[in-house]
């Protein structure tokens, strides 16, 4: 047959997925009606903070969490988005964000958090992305440092959504259950099996 080129299409950029006033309809209604229940769900906890795993890579949690923050900024609520995956951060692309400094270099002291805040990425939304990558993620995710940025953005924000690396990867994830209101636990369609998921959610 000779040498052939086959040429495969370009792979879409991840910010394809962020909702936009392009976006359909049926999408945005979507996730509009998860802001309904979350908002519902968050109603008697004084923290107003929820952090978006998924059991592996590829299921969608980080582009859950970017647009679920941009739904709830839609309301008019102050919402801030942490990339907390100090291992393959996401949200940077997603958002076409320089990523040179952000939360690993907040919490290993070597800046403060408003010299890495995105501020106004969208109406009502800020940003922190994840920083260089650290040695020791686990150790900075679970600090007391890391607490305290929490309870400092707790008093600037309505909401704030943290990015986390899959659970059944690592455990950074599992840092966050006692600093935050609770999970959002993202499940891809077709992909994610339920042997993948945490013993609480299999029905």
């Amino acid at each position: 047959m000779g040498n052939q080129k086959i040429q495969t299409p370009a792979k879409a950029p991840r910010s394809k997925y962020v909702i936009n006033e392009n976006t359909p309809f049926i999408i945005t209604e979507a996730y509009k009606m998860a802001r309904t229940n979350l908002i519902f769900s968050l109603s008697t906890s004084d923290k107003k903070i929820i952090y978006f795993t998924s059991s592996g890579p590829g299921e969608g949690k980080s582009t859950t969490c970017v647009n679920m923050a941009i739904t709830l900024a839609n309301l008019g609520s102050k919402v801030i988005i942490i990339d907390s995956d100090l291992r393959k951060p996401t949200i940077h692309k997603l958002l076409k964000l320089n990523n040179a400094k952000g939360l690993s270099s907040i919490v290993s002291s070597q800046c403060s958090i408003n010299d890495v805040r995105n501020v106004g990425v969208r109406a009502n939304l800020d940003v922190i992305t994840s920083g260089p990558i650290p040695p020791n993620p686990s150790e900075l995710m679970a600090s007391a440092k890391m607490a305290t940025v929490l309870e400092l953005l707790k008093n600037k924000y309505d909401y704030i959504c943290i990015d986390t690396p899959p659970v059944n990867i690592v455990s950074d994830a599992l840092s966050f259950n006692n600093t935050t209101a609770g999970c959002i636990f993202v499940i891809r369609e077709g992909q994610t099996t339920m042997a993948q998921l945490p013993k609480p959610l299999q029905v």
